[in-house]
């Protein structure tokens, strides 16, 4: 049977996870950033996969719009993948409303923990992030013999108390979230929009990776828009680490999966990337 991947990425974890899916079931992997100014998408796979990072655990909206284009989708095997970097909580079930609200259905969902990189991620290891790295070759293998086989019904979830209380994750971050609240009771959350520093020297290249073309370079700096997908590529890409939130330490750590490149998101505004 034909497949086709949908992906979106920032970072390139999702990309990853798309491409070495597409290896294993012999898919197209097609950037769904190269859609958005289409009114209509139309595929005749068989199977259709997503592949997206979660943002606010939930699909990011470019991913949303996507979806909500397709023609036909009540005869397909779609399936989902979600990356996370703290927990996927309730994203796969999200969007298996959104498959069904376009008329089709959700065959399998699966959440793959990869490093988080927004606010706060400065307080994961390497090691961590090596970790993650080995583990996803596992599931990889899982992921892949599942969809390959046409099987349905796992839809991947967690639950608040197991993900955020018990492994931690909330108690250790308390101390950030404080400093964040004061941020914005203070200033604003104008105060966390994007900035160069010093160290920028016009290269361009944020605006290149953004997906939804929201920076401009004016004056050899860059100048944003205020319709953001929310990606963190512009922060995670620049080669001179020239960009930040505000004028506020938000301890998150540049990074960028170590398999992908920079062309890689850059072409996810291509049409004839595949």
């Amino acid at each position: 049977m034909s497949a086709e991947i949908y992906f979106f990425s920032g970072t390139g974890n999702s990309f990853i996870v798309a491409r070495d899916l597409s290896n294993k079931i012999q898919g197209m992997l097609i950037p769904a950033a190269s859609l958005i100014h289409r009114e209509s998408i139309s595929s005749d796979a068989d199977v259709i996969g997503f592949v997206f990072p979660i943002y606010d655990f939930k699909p990011p909206e470019l991913i949303v719009e996507c979806v909500k284009k397709f023609e036909v989708m009540d005869s397909k095997y779609i399936f989902a993948v979600c990356t996370y970097g703290i927990a996927p909580l309730k994203a796969i079930k999200v969007f298996d409303e959104l498959v069904r609200a376009n008329g089709g259905r959700l065959s399998a969902g699966f959440a793959v923990k990869m490093p988080h990189n927004g606010l706060g991620s400065g307080s994961f290891s390497q090691a961590q992030h090596e970790q993650m790295f080995e583990d996803w070759k596992r599931r990889l293998e899982e992921i892949s013999e599942y969809v390959n086989s046409g099987k349905e019904g796992t839809l991947e979830t967690s639950k608040v108390f197991s993900s955020l209380i018990l492994s931690g994750v909330l108690v250790r971050r308390i101390p950030f979230f404080v400093k964040l609240s004061k941020q914005v009771m203070m200033k604003g959350w104008d105060s966390l929009a994007f900035i160069s520093n010093e160290r920028c020297d016009g290269c361009g290249i944020c605006k290149k990776v953004c997906p939804v073309d929201n920076i401009e370079i004016i004056d050899d700096k860059p100048s944003w828009s205020d319709h953001s997908a929310g990606c963190f590529a512009c922060y995670h890409w620049c080669p001179k680490d020239a960009i930040q939130c505000g004028n506020s330490n938000m301890n998150i750590r540049q990074y960028h999966h170590p398999e992908a490149r920079v062309v890689d998101i850059i072409k996810q505004k291509d049409a004839g990337n595949s």
